[in-house]
């Protein structure tokens, strides 16, 4: 087994101590929106947390770092498509690939799921069909 060059052992150190002295030990972990909308310090909370899981890993600061992680995907995505919703038509417009690929399925199994959001997206922007 090799050893990790000596460089990373200060690197590591002043990472893993970094989570406790930026919050301070009696404050109170930061919640899910706070961490998601402070990208700087969630990401220097989720570096501390990665580089000592076995002593960070159960840390709400660390969970809560992690889950704000989530959310801004979540938000970013839903900003890029509009709806998350496959039963509205607005999600198949916003993904013409997507669309064209469940329409053929939708041809061999016309029973499967969002088949009718699908078409309909279509006929939305034919002009055949209203919103």
């Amino acid at each position: 087994m090799t050893r990790p060059p000596l460089i990373l052992l200060p690197c590591s150190l002043a990472l893993a101590l970094a989570l406790p002295a930026a919050r301070g030990s009696a404050d109170p972990p930061r919640s899910v929106s706070w961490y998601a909308d402070h990208p700087q310090a969630r990401a220097e909370v989720q570096l501390a947390c990665v580089d000592d899981p076995g002593r960070l890993g159960r840390d709400p600061d660390c969970r809560n770092a992690q889950q704000a992680s989530v959310e801004v995907a979540l938000r970013q995505a839903r900003a890029r498509t509009g709806t998350m919703d496959p039963r509205d038509p607005a999600y198949w417009s916003n993904d013409p690939e997507a669309r064209r690929g469940q329409l053929i399925m939708c041809r061999r199994t016309p029973t499967l799921d969002h088949c009718e959001a699908a078409r309909r997206s279509l006929l939305i922007e034919a002009g055949k069909a209203a919103r």
